[in-house]
Order: C-alpha cells, then structure tokens, then sequence
C-alpha cells in the first residue's frame, strides 16, 4: 500500500508529499464536470480522526479475508507452551490487530501481554474499552531511542503496512528496532502489499477507468520521488536473512476477488485525506497540483468505481522470522 496505515500506524502522507509539487505528473482534467463529492466538513480534525479509524478498521478485516488468520500457525504452534506472552504491533494505528488477538486468546486460553505502539495516538480508544491485556502507547520506533524496559522483552512482534516509511528500500532501522524489541528466539510476522503492484481494472472496455488511472500515476510519482518503491517487499524473506533471522519462511496471499470494491473504497479513503497535503488553487495558482484540482480528479475517480472500477494490489505477502537465541 502506498500508505496503508495512513495518519496513523506509524505512517503519514506528509513526508511523501513535501517538496515534491514539481515531481507530480501532468494531469488534465475532464472537460466534462463530475458530479461533486462532497467535502464540505472533511477537514474537521475529529472526522478526520474518526474516517482513518473506520479505513483502519475496515483494512483489517480485509487483511484478515485475505490471510485466514491473526498471528501465523507456525508461531502459534511454537509459543502455546509459554505460561504468559508478551506480543508487541509496532504501528498499531487504533489497536484492532491487539483486541482481535485478546479475543482469539481468550477462547484459546493463551496468556498475553498485548502492547501496542504508533506514532500518533489520535485513533487509540479509551483505555476503558480496551481489553485488559491490550496496552497502547505513543513511540516513534524509527527515531526515537527504544525504552530500555523494553528491550529484548517481547515473544512475537507484528509489523505491517511499513511500505510508505522504508526510504530506497533500506529496511535496516525497522528491523533493528524489531530485534530489539524481541527476547533471543522470539518471532517476527511481517505483513506488506507492494506499492508497486497497485492496479486499476475495469470491468469492460466501454467503462473508463481515466480518472483512477491519472491519480494512481499521481501517487507513484510522488512515492518515487521520496524513495518510496516496493520492490523491496517481493524479498521480504532476503530481508529478514540478512539481518541474522533464522527460521524465515514468507508467503504470498491472492486478494478474494468479492473483497476488491471493498478494497477499492479503502483506497478511496487514503486518496482523500491526501487532499489537505496540496496547496490551494488561491495559494499557488500554478502548483502542478493544487487542493482544487485534487478533489476535481478524486471525484472523477469516484465516479468511475461506482461504475465497476477497481484499484487494489493483487496479494499480500507474509514473512516469519526467528532471533537467533
């Protein structure tokens, strides 16, 4: 995903946007005006807050249509016999990884200590309606120094959705704050879509898919321009092999092809909040890319899926890994 935890989950927009106005390519606009979309209240901070949770939530049970699980049968297989685990989801955007998993425990009987960590804690829920094993906390894994009393303490780590933070494929810093977050013999499962598998299908020649076609070129092109390129996520497994993981298997998951318009309306949701990252057209009339003409080519795009338009990435794949003991 071009940034598949947006706003939260450890993920923004904003450093894949900055300074890269004049890397965006040339869009024309359709002669014909599109039906408006509406966004009159969007940029009202606590809708904001409240549509990125709904995204994230609805990203999650697709992720999980797609994988069949929680955590990786293998892994759970190696860890029933532990007494009490300690999990941690770096990126834990609003925690629905963690309470699933409470869940899942809880009817299993598995002891946990599910720890949640993101970078903006604006879609956390209220601690009183969090399960009472689920903790979630405010931490910049990739540049803050880990807290010490977390060190080497974890069993499992849960990475996913990191594509958009991983500059010229250099997944060094989120792997070494993994392998410090884990106890010698701990587990990795590490779940990504590659950005550069980003598709848009329609359903018949006669139905266009212009407008979803323009913005997507869009959004590579900024991700391209900040180093952001998912080539890296096909060798997920060599990734984890070169820095010291043993055990490492990786798998590779088609998307169920009933869940791609669902797919598609959680895309919708990211290309919509990247609208506030564009300047207006009263501010900078000549941006290669303006608010305005964002929104114009978004509402297009809108247009066009409700006519059977598609915009996914084909699969997602899964790595596992060991920390040496």
């Amino acid at each position: 995903m071009i940034c598949s935890r947006l706003s939260s989950r450890t993920c923004s927009t904003e450093p894949l946007l900055s300074n890269v106005q004049e890397q965006i390519p040339n869009v024309a606009m359709s002669s014909a005006p599109p039906t408006k979309i509406d966004h009159s209240d969007y940029w009202n901070p606590n809708i904001i807050s409240f549509k990125t949770s709904a995204r994230l939530h609805l990203q999650h049970f697709l992720v999980q249509n797609t994988l069949g699980y929680l955590l990786d049968q293998e892994i759970e297989k190696s860890i029933t016999t532990s007494l009490h685990l300690r999990i941690a989801d770096l990126g834990c955007g609003n925690g629905v990884w963690l309470t699933e998993l409470s869940s899942e425990f809880l009817r299993k009987g598995i002891s946990a200590q599910l720890d949640g960590y993101d970078i903006n804690p604006v879609n956390f829920p209220h601690p009183a309606h969090l399960p009472q094993s689920v903790s979630l906390k405010k931490l910049d894994i990739l540049r803050e120094a880990l807290p010490s009393d977390l060190l080497g303490t974890y069993d499992i780590v849960h990475v996913q959705g990191f594509t958009s933070l991983v500059v010229n494929s250099n997944v060094t810093p989120l792997l070494s704050a993994v392998l410090a977050f884990l106890k010698p013999g701990g587990f990795l499962q590490w779940v990504e879509v590659p950005t550069d598998d980003l598709v848009v299908e329609s359903p018949s020649p006669a139905t266009s898919k212009t407008a979803c076609d323009k913005i997507i070129q869009c959004l590579k092109g900024i991700a391209q321009a900040q180093g952001i390129v998912g080539d890296w996520v096909a060798s997920l497994d060599q990734c984890l092999l070169t820095h010291s993981f043993d055990s490492v298997r990786m798998y590779i998951k088609e998307k169920r092809q009933q869940d791609l318009k669902a797919w598609t309306e959680d895309y919708l949701m990211v290309l919509e909040e990247l609208a506030m990252f564009f300047p207006s057209r009263e501010r900078e009339l000549q941006a290669p890319m303006t608010r305005e003409a964002w929104e114009e080519l978004f509402s297009e795009a809108v247009n066009e899926t409700l006519q059977g338009v598609v915009v996914h990435q084909r699969k997602i794949n899964i790595a596992v890994g060991r920390k040496p003991i």
